[in-house]
């Protein structure tokens, strides 16, 4: 970091797909926490003058319907273990700043989309699937709720939080734009152009499966804070979608090359080393 004058860390390294922390908790742990623990040493040790921690509207839990959005000052309460190895980072952030007068801030922002995201996630993996004909799945009945941030209006978060945040402080980034995985489907098969409000029509591109072991209904984050700052989203998820569609439809498997594993229900996760001593015990 001194060869390069490297000052500023934006750490955005995660394991983040969640159905894989239910087979592989170990890994998310081994990247989210301790790999977060790395960056701050490093940070601490080179002396860098700003570091942006990337978290996760999931470390506050569940959101009932009948909550108001959570804030930054909300209780942590994550439910799987991707949501948890995130807060302990966020924790860690948090005692460095605290322990060492490390210059970081945080960023928790909702499900963010957009062209060249990786394909396990449900916006791209759902126009990939149809790209090929294939049905989408939907784990449990597919109700459960998310807000969805362009890629453009996250980045546009991170520049604001990364240059007008207040060091050890934690800023929420999210949309209005909440819909369930059904919602997102019905979405995708419009632009498409698809009759998705057609039942007959909508059951021929859907394929319910087994939910996760742990679904939550609903995230919900104020982003007032940031707001202060400044910032706003500015994409609609229909206007985002159309772009995001469009790219995968054109690039997807080009760029990300076979991703027949990741496209489907529940694709495989890989092993580590510990898988290997817990099979030999």
């Amino acid at each position: 970091m001194f060869e390069h004058n490297i000052d500023t860390i934006i750490h955005l390294a995660a394991e983040s797909h969640v159905d894989h922390s239910f087979g592989n908790p170990y890994q998310f742990t081994l990247t989210n926490a301790l790999g977060t623990q790395v960056i701050l040493e490093a940070a601490k040790k080179f002396k860098v003058t700003r570091l942006l921690h990337m978290s996760t509207d999931e470390v506050y839990g569940e959101v009932s319907s009948t909550e108001k959005d959570l804030l930054e000052s909300s209780i942590l309460m994550p439910t799987n273990p991707y949501a948890a190895s995130k807060a302990s980072g966020d924790l860690l952030v948090s005692a460095y700043v605290k322990s060492f007068n490390l210059p970081a801030v945080t960023i928790r922002c909702n499900n963010v989309y957009g062209p060249h995201q990786f394909p396990e996630k449900i916006i791209p993996k759902f126009i990939c699937l149809l790209n090929r004909g294939e049905k989408c799945f939907l784990h449990g009945d597919g109700t459960n709720t998310r807000r969805y941030l362009y890629a453009a209006d996250a980045v546009s978060a991170i520049d604001t939080v990364l240059h007008k945040g207040e060091v050890g402080h934690i800023y929420n980034a999210g949309s209005n734009d909440e819909l369930s995985n059904l919602d997102i489907l019905k979405f995708i098969l419009k632009v498409f152009g698809v009759d998705s409000t057609d039942d007959k029509v909508l059951g021929k591109y859907t394929e319910f499966t087994e939910d996760r072991p742990f679904n939550d209904s609903r995230y919900a984050i104020d982003s007032e804070k940031l707001q202060k700052l400044g910032w706003t989203y500015k994409t609609s998820f229909e206007d985002g979608l159309k772009v995001t569609t469009s790219w995968y439809s054109k690039y997807g498997e080009i760029w990300w090359g076979d991703v027949t594993n990741i496209l489907k229900a529940f694709p495989d996760t890989l092993k580590t080393d510990l898988d290997k001593f817990m099979n030999r015990q």
